[in-house]
């Protein structure tokens, strides 16, 4: 039987996922499976993930692409956990390099504290100080909140048990962003035990942050979290959509909404004051 389903939805992601398989080859951990979810990618991603079957095979390792009815990181997520066989998920993104130990250790982790979600810290692929500052500044904030009754999780690496997924129910694909923090949401709500491993860290390109700049994307995250508190959930699609224009895939992150240039703005005067 199997234990673990690594679920990585993508878009476009010809030039990340290799790297990140190639990570997920070398884990120590035997027993796992991998499906690849893809939105509609318009690029080789599929070529790239097929040409990468028969390196797992030959560790008895089952690498599977599949394509979803609709695309999305929520959709992608959902229609690989529903067609996975592991007992635990682990959600990837594409552009993640799990150490060789990781999955071992998070989930002896994981069973020593009983636990039914989880997250775990990360560190970004290069040394900018910015970058460095964020991840410091996302890791403490998830350390804090796990006692809270608004927990977070980062997309990047979320843990669940499969029986945990399916009292949920997924994750919502209404919502725009923080589809990940809103499913951690509904768990704790669900009385399901979430914590932050501290066994292994994950380390995650720094595309987004240097493509889209790392001040701009926090403040996206700060805006959503003044949503989440409020609402106990991200904000759905429309509105959230037209203002804080974070796309899937590709690793180009520059389109921003003009409402969002202008309270950027507006923000950028306050603090220079």
């Amino acid at each position: 039987m199997i234990e673990v389903s690594i679920v990585i939805p993508t878009k476009n992601e010809e030039k990340q996922i290799g790297t990140t398989l190639n990570h997920i080859l070398n884990q120590s951990f035997p027993n796992f499976e991998v499906i690849v979810s893809d939105g509609k990618s318009e690029d080789n991603t599929k070529s790239v993930v097929e040409s990468y079957i028969s390196k797992f095979k030959k560790q008895g390792i089952n690498l599977k692409f599949i394509s979803t009815p609709k695309k999305g990181v929520s959709e992608g997520r959902n229609f690989g956990a529903e067609t996975s066989k592991g007992k635990y998920i682990y959600f990837f993104d594409a552009d993640v390099y799990p150490v060789k130990d990781f999955i071992k250790d998070t989930l002896t982790e994981f069973k020593q504290k009983r636990l039914s979600l989880a997250t775990c810290k990360s560190k970004g692929s290069d040394s900018r100080l910015a970058n460095k500052a964020y991840y410091q500044f996302i890791n403490q904030s998830i350390s804090l909140l796990q006692y809270t009754p608004y927990p977070a999780a980062a997309g990047y690496c979320i843990i669940s048990s499969k029986s945990a997924f399916n009292k949920i129910g997924g994750f919502d694909p209404d919502i725009y962003l923080a589809e990940d923090v809103t499913y951690i949401l509904r768990g704790r709500k669900k009385r399901l035990r979430f914590r932050l491993l501290n066994s292994q860290p994950i380390k995650v390109s720094n595309r987004r942050l240097n493509s889209e700049g790392t001040g701009v994307v926090l403040i996206k995250y700060i805006l959503c979290s003044l949503f989440l508190v409020v609402r106990r959930r991200g904000p759905k699609r429309g509105f959230a959509e037209k203002l804080l224009k974070y796309d899937m895939g590709s690793g180009i992150y520059k389109k921003r909404g003009k409402l969002f240039e202008k309270i950027l703005k507006k923000i950028k005067d306050i603090t220079e004051v």
